[in-house]
Order: structure tokens, then C-alpha cells, then sequence
């Protein structure tokens, strides 16, 4: 049995929210694994990133700890 198959198997147990949570890891780890094949960045590419994280950085907005809750956003509705 495949790796793939495993999964399914398991996800097929849980319940429809934590179905979601599951797809939303991997769409995480499908990201991460796509970042490392990113080429480098141009100077053009640099000048805007540094431009746009100096702005940022104007705001101090300390997000430690941060973590997002789609159960309780979507429960705002």
C-alpha cells in the first residue's frame, strides 16, 4: 500500500473540518517544497523586495506567536 493510499485511508476517518485542515498542510507543504526551486531573484526583484520590507517594518506589528484560525474566521460570518 502506497503512501497515498495510507493518507486517504486515514483522512477518510476525520471529520469534514479536519479534512480541510489536512488539505490546507499540504497545500503548506506543496508551497515550501515549491520555494526551493525558485530561481534568484533579480535586482530589480531585490530592490522591491527591500522596498517593501522597509515599509512593512514601519508599522512594529509584533505577529509572534501569531496563528490563523479558520474555524474561528470562518465563525464570524
Amino acid at each position: 500500500m502506497s503512501y497515498a493510499d495510507l493518507i486517504a485511508k486515514e483522512i477518510e476517518t476525520l471529520s469534514p473540518e479536519k479534512q480541510a485542515r489536512v488539505l490546507d498542510f499540504v497545500a503548506v507543504l506543496k508551497a515550501q517544497q515549491s520555494l526551493t526551486a525558485l530561481p534568484e531573484l533579480s535586482a530589480e526583484q531585490k530592490r522591491r523586495r527591500d522596498a517593501l520590507a522597509a515599509f512593512f517594518s514601519s508599522f512594529n506589528a509584533d505577529l509572534t506567536g501569531y496563528r490563523f484560525d479558520r474555524e474561528d474566521a470562518n465563525a464570524r460570518r
